[in-house]
């Protein structure tokens, strides 16, 4: 059964975080958390803490092009739209806000925890606890709080650790997005080189029966649009029951200088 959990600083990403403050991307997401008003809660979550920990445990490349931004206190997604301003904007898969402030810059997803997968049936006030439990897939459910530095996790730390991707649970599921989250799960196992579980592959069959398959192509080609043919062929061998695994990318390893490793397996938490 997974289990909700939450660090304090210093933890396992402590470190890469700070890092990436430091880095003109991270000077990108101070900017941008200036726009909006001090009442207003940003927590990350997904692929940039998902890319950092596997920068740190297999000491492969890691360059997130995007950074995944969910905001408590916002009144609408107009009135998130309204505080970026003249940023390049457009509308993202999920239905958020993406932009960026450089032409070449990182890419921002942000969107209301409201809006989040099936968000609207859970108990008010939201929290970190629901927004983690309402994720699709395992090794999404990391969210950092950089107001504090916490990191709360929901098994993608255990998830990482075990090379897997799995479901986070039903409460994540969203035939509003389907062909998003189908295009989404076979994406990540395309970055990250880990083989889906039985139950993701099962909901890839069972998504696809409820959406257009041009719908997620569509998502692939926009997302992934070096990789579009390969993944599209991985996700047809799913559909027809096969069982071979995502193509991946060639990974480039980064000369790291010599410093004393952690057991991967205990998740490289310090407390």
């Amino acid at each position: 059964m997974i289990e909700y959990r939450s660090f304090r600083a210093p933890h396992v990403l402590t470190d890469e975080l700070n890092r990436f403050l430091r880095s003109q991307a991270g000077n990108d997401f101070k900017t941008l958390s200036s726009f909006f008003p001090a009442q207003w809660k940003l927590v990350v979550m997904g692929g940039l803490l998902r890319d950092l920990f596997l920068d740190r445990t297999l000491n492969v490349e890691a360059r997130p092009a995007d950074m995944d931004i969910v905001i408590f206190g916002a009144g609408s997604i107009d009135e998130i739209r309204e505080k970026l301003g003249k940023t390049n904007q457009t509308t993202n898969s999920f239905g958020g806000a993406k932009c960026r402030l450089r032409p070449k810059g990182m890419i921002f997803d942000l969107w209301r925890i409201e809006d989040h997968a099936n968000m609207a049936a859970a108990r008010k006030p939201y929290t970190i606890e629901q927004l983690l439990k309402h994720n699709l897939l395992d090794i999404d459910a990391l969210v950092w709080d950089p107001s504090i530095g916490t990191l709360h996790n929901y098994g993608a730390l255990e998830a990482l650790a075990a090379g897997r991707i799995g479901l986070a649970g039903r409460k994540g599921k969203s035939a509003k997005f389907a062909a998003a989250q189908i295009a989404h799960a076979l994406t990540a196992s395309y970055k990250t080189s880990f083989p889906l579980s039985d139950d993701a592959r099962a909901f890839v069959v069972e998504a696809s029966r409820k959406c257009e398959p041009a719908n997620v192509e569509a998502i692939l080609s926009r997302k992934m649009p070096h990789a579009a043919v390969q993944i599209e062929t991985f996700w047809k061998d799913i559909l027809g029951g096969g069982v071979q695994e995502c193509p991946t990318p060639m990974r480039a390893l980064i000369p790291q200088p010599a410093r004393a490793r952690r057991n991967s397996s205990s998740l490289n938490i310090r407390h």
